[in-house]
């Protein structure tokens, strides 16, 4: 399970600020998500709630997204769903030296936010690179020939 510190985040990626932050939300969400593709590792991105109607949980581009309840944290949310069980398969994304420090204790690993956004970007260009270029693809009509020979086959 991988545990974000959502508005660490926020504030570590280029761009982005606290001062908008729904859209600074969203624009992250959708980043982390378009980059997450079909991996099988949980994401769980938690922000601090405290905001009367916020949703406590919710789900956005396979992510699940948390808002920590009234009274407790972001932070404290990640440390309790890292101690409710998910001792040495959780790792936390956060630059937040006093939460990366209790989250190890707990026995989670820790990546920092710059470390995360460098992944998340190297991820993205090799994908990039990784794509069909329309130069690999064929031309409808080279599609069609092929389809006609495989018919043709087919009609035998």
């Amino acid at each position: 399970m991988l545990l974000l510190d959502g508005h660490n985040l926020i504030g570590r990626t280029p761009g982005l600020s606290l001062d908008r932050e729904d859209e600074a939300r969203e624009f992250l969400l959708r980043r982390i998500g378009a980059a997450r593709g079909s991996g099988r590792r949980q994401v769980v991105v938690v922000f601090d709630g405290n905001r009367p109607g916020s949703a406590k949980e919710g789900a956005f581009g396979g992510l699940r997204v948390v808002y920590s309840p009234e009274g407790r944290s972001a932070d404290e949310e990640i440390l309790r769903r890292v101690a409710r069980g998910h001792r040495g398969q959780a790792t936390v994304v956060t630059s937040d030296r006093q939460l990366a420090q209790r989250a190890l204790d707990l026995g989670a690993g820790v990546e920092s936010c710059e470390s995360f956004l460098s992944r998340l970007e190297r991820d993205a260009a090799v994908r990039r690179e990784s794509a069909p270029s329309a130069a690999a693809c064929l031309a409808p009509s080279e599609v069609e020939a092929w389809l006609q020979v495989f018919r043709d086959k087919h009609k035998m």
